[in-house]
């Protein structure tokens, strides 16, 4: 049979050749996207079902209190929660700080979870940038020579808080000249009408290990680790509390403190304390607290300015920085 080839039959071809080729494409893409979209409920579902993003957000909260003074989450808030393709977990969340009786959005945590740890990274986004860091404080003596040590005087704190209306608060933190308990801390402020929110704590640092550090002369700087509320976790983190920074919780604030402390080192890798939550040295820092019991040199407090005016008159207090101040929110 003889066919007479046409720029019509040729049209044609070419016409359900295209039809039949896009088809197929559609369908790869179709069924990639199913698949795609199948892999991903899988992932989400798994990650919620083993609460990791409950597990991550509440280590994060606790190294938050160690690390970072006078850094709070909105307990019970609301956080962001994904996981992404490649398996990174992101988590968000925002952070505030007391000032006075009312708490003041300074920023988000933001944190990523990533299949390698070293690439992991825990950040918090300020709202206003930060330059320097906020909280110094200095330790009463030298670990290695027992040494007694100053601390870098700011005379302009104080002209500060003397010029401003007493009609505000202000976050204020210091050192002592000596170590004391975090009882004996908190009975050393007790007459003034301040709330204290955080302890910094010595925890063996350029005695039992090496510690970054600044100072100059006979003054001596560590990065700050903590003192404050205890957190509790329970049901696999799916309900957590925390206690605050006051007398009749001390002593369970501390077996919370060395219970989270010694679980992070039985269950998790140096790499998630180290990369993903920021937490150095805690092996040493656990087995110091154990060994030598709790040991503050300072405290962030918070209250109205002839409060802490108050501070200045007190012979063991130096090394005083001035936070945060708002309009007066206080409770007589």
């Amino acid at each position: 049979m003889n066919m007479e080839w046409t720029k019509d039959k040729e049209k044609k071809i070419l016409f359900k050749y295209r039809f039949t080729l896009t088809m197929r494409v559609i369908r790869v893409i179709a069924a990639t996207l199913f698949f795609f979209w199948l892999y991903m409920l899988v992932v989400s579902i798994s990650y919620h079902a083993l609460d990791l993003d409950k597990k991550h957000l509440f280590y994060s909260r606790l190294a938050m209190d160690w690390t970072q003074p006078n850094m709070q989450d909105d307990f019970g808030g609301i956080e962001s929660v994904e996981i992404t393709p490649f398996l990174t977990q992101k988590i968000s969340y925002p952070v505030f700080k007391m000032i006075g009786k009312e708490p003041e959005l300074v920023g988000t945590k933001q944190l990523a979870k990533r299949m390698i740890p070293i690439y992991s990274t825990n950040n918090t986004e300020y709202i206003k940038p930060k330059t320097e860091r906020e909280y110094n404080f200095y330790l009463p003596e030298h670990p290695k020579t027992g040494n007694k040590l100053n601390a870098n005087e700011d005379p302009s704190v104080w002209t500060k808080l003397e010029k401003v209306h007493e009609g505000t608060v202000a976050e204020l933190s210091f050192s002592t000249k000596e170590y004391k308990t975090p009882e004996e801390m908190l009975e050393f402020l007790k007459p003034y009408d301040l709330d204290v929110l955080w302890m910094p704590l010595y925890t063996g640092e350029l005695k039992d290990y090496e510690e970054s550090w600044h100072g100059s002369g006979d003054s001596l700087s560590v990065e700050p680790f903590g003192f404050t509320g205890g957190r509790e976790a329970r049901d696999n983190y799916r309900s957590t509390s925390k206690y605050g920074l006051e007398e009749k919780f001390t002593d369970e604030n501390k077996k919370l403190m060395l219970k989270q402390m010694k679980k992070l080192l039985d269950n998790e890798s140096t790499s998630y304390r180290e990369n993903f939550l920021g937490l150095t040295h805690l092996e040493e820092r656990y087995d110091y607290l154990m060994k030598e019991g709790f040991q503050v040199y300072g405290a962030v407090v918070t209250g109205p300015v002839k409060e802490l005016l108050k501070l200045k008159e007190n012979e063991q207090i130096q090394g005083a920085n001035l936070g945060e101040m708002a309009y007066w929110n206080w409770v007589e």
